[in-house]
């Protein structure tokens, strides 16, 4: 309510100021300050001080219909009253003359009390003291003033000590309000409150500045050239307006590097004006005729100009860069550092290094947790979090195809946990990426490169500050362009040394499998057709030997044998080579062509196998057309091998085989209707159990420079399929008739 009439009546000051001063006569003697010069001020000079009245009134009345912000208002409209009745107590009002000095006896403990309260802490035991010795001294300077018309106090002994005193007093207040701050700068500041302590006093310093260095000092000093105090003025306006942007920058960070750029303008021409003024003041002091030598003025100036311009500049960037962001980001090198080292990242363990320990050594965040696409692609899985707790994430893992990893992909931008929130409003969110939500209460950057979400960076704000600044946001969006290439890079690098790790495995199981194979062959060898042919050597060696009387002994009917037997014990060697030899290789592949070496295939294993004989469909294409060598003899061992395991593992009782030619490219299926078991996601894993025959078919497509494809599940069987594509000239190979 109070603060609402004092609203009120500053208002209708500045409006009775402004009649005032928009009708002649220009100026009364025997007002607060007269001077007596004769000389009629111009309207713009006497409107000034009511502009910038009327901008302090009207950032108070910004304060107050926000209703937080009591003692700023209560400061900027007893400024706003100050200006108001002090333009009318110079033109002889008394009742302004009053209120003018009321006002100002009063600024004293408010300005007080506003530098104490504006680092954002609550006033201690000493501070309510001198807030109270202040207001004490408010009462005392305002007795005068309600007890004496101004006209009379101005006849009493004590008004001159009393007018010192008051104006003294509101000057030691400012002075200890100074003090204040930048003891709270130095100690115990959040990073927020610094923010704002550095806002406020450079914008007081800048909003003074024209005054000053423009008009007051150069008329002091007796200077040929000063602006005008009309001109100067307004730019006072500049303090409640910094306040204000201190206030709520949270909510205009997106202008804020449009601000910093036209701060360093400003001050560039603030800068670059007082050296024109100081050369003419200068010149002046050498006894040189301004008037008549302007080109001096103007080449003086020039060279200035020249010689400080980019140095002024530079400096100027860095003054404003300090004063929007302090030491936040504490150097420049350090963070171009960690972009360039971004970039050139290979390995998991260098990038967490750089974005975890990085940030915060750069730019002083304390909390930043970085979750990277796991080696399936399945999922981003949480791989350091400095400053949170782990429990914070759930397990750890956001699955890729969620809602916030779809939402954070179309975004590629950075979002704050609220932004998420209302954008995926009437989603339900999975518990993990709830979780996240609920720990990431600042910042979440994603990680992308070619349009896909490679990663997560999830950034909380520095202690005590509650946003990011237009600086954090650039320099972290870089960031996270440099780490989002550098996460697909290290994937791809991943996938591929794996895919690597893999063939080499594969490639060493192949070869264990092989030489079991040769194993079996020979084992085999050695128990059938060796042995065989051991018995029949020691057979003819025994029909071969002669009695003492020289004729040869009867043998073979002594071993109840007739010559038929030998030959066919030698016919059996004979089969079990020619078994061995068409396993490795059948004739009748070249021969007679891929679809009648299948079927052959097919009776030969049927026919050996010792389990009742299962149900074979042969659907096989008639080739048209030659196939190349190499695709004949692939297809046939990928067949070969799926029928021997359909045969001794699966122990299938229906057996399909299709064989289908197009025109670009064979295919072949082989289905079972056996046991079945569950396909792991590399076939590497059947060769580290002993399994080699997938493995093998596999590599064995490979080489045919085909597709290797199997499903199974248990207990509803396997089918294996095999594409095969069909080129022109096959590295050369002779297609005479391999297919036919």
């Amino acid at each position: 309510m109070l603060l609402g009439v004092l609203a009120v009546g500053c208002l209708g000051f500045i409006a009775w100021a402004g009649v005032a001063v928009w009708r002649p006569p220009c100026g009364i003697d025997g007002g607060l300050d007269s001077a007596g010069s004769g000389a009629c001020p111009s309207l713009l000079r006497n409107l000034s001080p009511l502009l910038v009245a009327l901008g302090f009134w009207a950032v108070g009345l910004m304060g107050l219909v926000v209703g937080r912000l009591a003692l700023p208002v209560a400061f900027f409209l007893v400024v706003a009253g100050i200006l108001a009745t002090g333009t009318l107590a110079n033109r002889g009002s008394d009742l302004s003359a009053r209120w003018f000095y009321l006002l100002l006896a009063w600024l004293a403990p408010l300005t007080v009390h506003f530098h104490i309260v504006l680092p954002g802490r609550l006033p201690g035991r000493i501070e309510r003291v001198a807030v109270g010795a202040f207001a004490l001294l408010a009462v005392l300077w305002s007795l005068p003033v309600l007890l004496w018309p101004f006209a009379a106090a101005q006849q009493q002994a004590w008004f001159d000590l009393w007018r010192t005193g008051v104006r003294l007093g509101f000057a030691v207040a400012f002075l200890l309000g100074m003090l204040w701050l930048f003891r709270a700068y130095r100690h115990w500041a959040s990073v927020a409150a610094r923010r704002r302590i550095r806002l406020v006093a450079f914008g007081t310093l800048v909003a003074f500045a024209p005054l000053f260095l423009f008009s007051l000092l150069p008329e002091t000093l007796g200077a040929p050239l000063y602006v005008p105090y009309e001109y100067s003025f307004p730019w006072l306006l500049l303090s409640p307006l910094t306040y204000v942007y201190a206030r709520v920058r949270h909510r205009l960070v997106p202008t804020e590097t449009m601000l910093s750029r036209a701060l360093i303008y400003y001050l560039l021409a603030l800068l670059l004006w007082s050296l024109y003024l100081a050369t003419a003041g200068l010149l002046d002091r050498l006894a040189v005729d301004v008037a008549g030598r302007w080109f001096l003025i103007v080449a003086f100036f020039s060279i200035g100009a020249v010689l400080l311009l980019v140095p002024l500049q530079q400096g100027l960037e860095r003054l404003v860069k300090w004063v929007f962001y302090g030491r936040e980001i504490r150097d420049t090198r350090i963070v171009e550092g960690l972009l360039a080292s971004a970039a050139r990242t290979l390995d998991r363990e260098t990038l967490q290094r750089l974005l975890v320990e990085g940030l915060g050594a750069a730019m002083g965040f304390t909390r930043v947790a970085l979750f990277l696409k796991d080696g399936e692609g399945q999922a981003f899985a949480l791989l350091e979090a400095a400053g949170f707790e782990r429990g914070d994430f759930g397990n750890g893992r956001l699955p890729i195809d969620s809602d916030l990893a779809l939402l954070l992909e179309a975004a590629a931008a950075p979002l704050t946990g609220e932004q998420v929130r209302r954008k995926l409003v009437g989603t339900p969110l999975q518990g993990q990426a709830q979780s996240l939500l609920s720990a990431a209460d600042a910042g979440l950057w994603p990680l992308v490169s070619d349009g896909v979400l490679q990663g997560l960076l999830l950034i909380g704000t520095r202690p005590g500050d509650s946003f990011f600044t237009a600086e954090d946001k650039r320099i972290l969006s870089m960031l996270a362009c440099q780490a989002g290439i550098a996460a697909h890079n290290i994937w791809l690098l991943e996938k591929v040394r794996a895919q690597q790790a893999e063939l080499a495995r594969s490639h060493r199981q192949v070869l264990i499998g092989r030489e079991r194979e040769r194993l079996r062959l020979a084992r085999e060898l050695h128990d059938s057709a060796v042995q065989q042919l051991l018995g029949v050597s020691r057979l003819l060696e025994t029909i071969g030997r002669r009695d003492k009387d020289g004729h040869r002994s009867d043998v073979l009917a002594v071993e109840g044998l007739t010559l038929e037997d030998l030959q066919q014990e030698l016919l059996t060697v004979v089969r079990q080579l020619r078994d061995l030899s068409s396993e490795l290789r059948p004739a009748w592949l070249r021969e007679l062509g891929l679809t009648a070496a299948l079927a052959g295939e097919v009776e030969r294993q049927c026919g050996t196998n010792d389990m009742a004989r299962p149900q074979v469909e042969l659907d096989l294409a008639q080739s048209g057309t030659a196939l190349p060598e190499p695709v004949t003899i692939c297809l046939f061992r990928v067949a070969q091998e799926a029928l021997r395991n359909a045969l001794c593992h699966a122990q299938a009782r229906r057996i399909e085989l299709h064989l289908r030619l197009l025109p670009t490219e064979v295919i072949l299926d082989v289905r079972d209707d056996g046991c079945g078991f569950r396909v792991p996601a590399h076939l590497s894993e059947l060769t580290q159990a002993g399994h080699f025959g997938l493995a093998g078919m596999a590599e064995q497509v490979e080489w045919g420079g085909g597709t290797f494809t199997v499903h199974s599940q248990p207990g509803v069987g396997t089918t294996v399929t095999v594409r095969v594509p069909l080129e022109e000239d096959n590295d050369g190979t002779d297609t005479g008739s391999a297919g036919r």
